[in-house]
């Protein structure tokens, strides 16, 4: 499956706006301070605010988990990145994810991938 990208162009009022935040920190420094609930609570004023239904700020772990498994990234990892300590919660996370698998022959005729270089890894 080859990856999909966006390119968006973006007018010369958001680069300047872009330009201006921080390079480094949280991009939003105040909903740091607040709790998982609080946070949750203002994503979903938010949206009511915008008219979108449907939608919560853990959607994006699903999401998330689902175009991990798509692409291939090793489960683990994403077990890790998503704060699991369990693989049968990632795999619930992930279960919607529509793999496509390719013919057996297919596979076998891939290039093999590079191995890690010891010192390094």
């Amino acid at each position: 499956m080859k990856p999909r990208f966006t390119l968006i162009r973006i007018g010369s009022e958001l680069e300047e706006m872009l330009k201006a935040l921080p390079r480094f920190g949280p991009l939003f420094p105040n909903h740091c301070e607040l709790t998982e609930a609080h946070r949750a609570k203002e994503f979903w004023r938010a949206c009511r605010r915008a008219g979108v239904s449907g939608v919560s700020l853990h959607c994006y772990r699903y999401v998330w988990a689902e175009r991990a498994k798509v692409c291939g990234y090793p489960e683990r990892f994403a077990q890790e990145a998503l704060g699991h300590q369990s693989k049968a919660v990632h795999r619930a996370y992930a279960r919607k994810a529509q793999v496509t698998l390719p013919s057996l022959e297919d596979y076998e005729k891939r290039p093999e991938p590079p191995k890690p270089d010891r010192a390094t890894a």
